[in-house]
């Protein structure tokens, strides 16, 4: 699809309008429906291409259609240099709870031109680290109080092992936060080395959620990362699983403490798209509040 943006035609990237939809609570199925519409393929200009969309929502519940409205209006007025701050979505959990699978349909939903996983940052640093030095970095995040443990020693060792890897790992993640932050881009990041309610302060963009599967679906999860995940890293033993699978839920019920007590969003995962349409709406949720931060400082201005 070409629109004429000024006085140029080009392609026009249609998945951010899908994506905008999606976000807004439309289902798969509707939003194939009104962008195969013939009406919409002739639009010329975007001006063309939002009032189709317009047009085809009046069918749908108001919700839906003010969603649609709050993420077009705050999207134009991101791009003004003195606009809104960039969405930066971070979901986090334990190993196993299911935010990397999340995470990578919000990237699509939010057109996130930016993504950072935790764990390839781990990989990295490993690079320019020693094992000898720092052997907490070279394994699991559930297995790190083997080799190093630091914070409070009335924990759970096996947090305090977390702990250690977020000590090396979190400076490199608010690092990198600021700079997408100054950037003005949309992204979303997501890993275990993500203490909630730690990085909302970077950005008052920036979106935390944790996700959280109850302790038997968490559970099941976690051992069937070796037959879907195929990694070569995790055991196939059962047993080893097991006392794995415990060490991972000892940090997400720390992480659920921690979410609890700094107002992080707690998302349940049952099914995937249910927990994403919640991920969803707590992003249009935080885009009316800076929304109307906006409009108010314009007036006052």
């Amino acid at each position: 699809m070409k629109l004429r943006i000024g006085n140029e035609e080009m392609p026009y990237p249609l998945f951010t309008m899908k994506g905008r939809l999606r976000v807004s609570g439309l289902t798969d199925q509707a939003i194939a429906e009104i962008v195969n519409e013939k009406s919409l393929r002739d639009a010329e200009t975007e001006e063309d291409l939002y009032s189709h969309i317009r047009n085809s929502l009046t069918t749908f519940d108001s919700s839906i259609r003010s969603n649609f409205e709050v993420l077009t209006k705050y999207e134009m007025l991101r791009g003004k240099s003195s606009g809104p701050p960039s969405i930066v979505v971070a979901i986090e959990g334990a190993s196993a709870t299911g935010k990397s699978m999340i995470a990578l349909e919000l990237i699509h939903d939010l057109t996130a031109t930016r993504f950072m996983s935790t764990d390839s940052l781990r990989q990295i640093i490993r690079g320019v680290v020693s094992q000898e030095d720092h052997p907490e970095l070279f394994c699991h995040t559930y297995q790190a109080y083997n080799f190093r443990q630091v914070g409070p020693t009335e924990l759970d060792s096996r947090v305090r092992g977390f702990l250690a890897q977020c000590e090396i790992i979190t400076p490199y993640v608010v690092s990198m936060l600021e700079r997408l932050v100054a950037e003005g881009t949309t992204a979303v990041i997501e890993g275990v080395h993500l203490e909630p309610g730690t990085l909302e302060k970077l950005s008052p963009g920036l979106v935390e959620v944790l996700v959280n599967p109850n302790p038997d679906t968490h559970r099941s999860m976690f051992a069937s990362k070796h037959a879907i995940g195929k990694l070569k890293t995790v055991s196939k033993d059962i047993h080893v699983r097991e006392t794995e699978f415990e060490s991972a839920r000892a940090i997400q019920e720390y992480m659920i403490k921690i979410a609890e007590k700094s107002k992080v969003p707690i998302v349940p995962l049952t099914e995937y798209d249910e927990a994403r349409k919640k991920v969803s709406s707590i992003i249009v949720s935080r885009v009316e509040k800076l929304l109307r931060s906006f409009e108010e400082s314009a007036v006052r201005l």
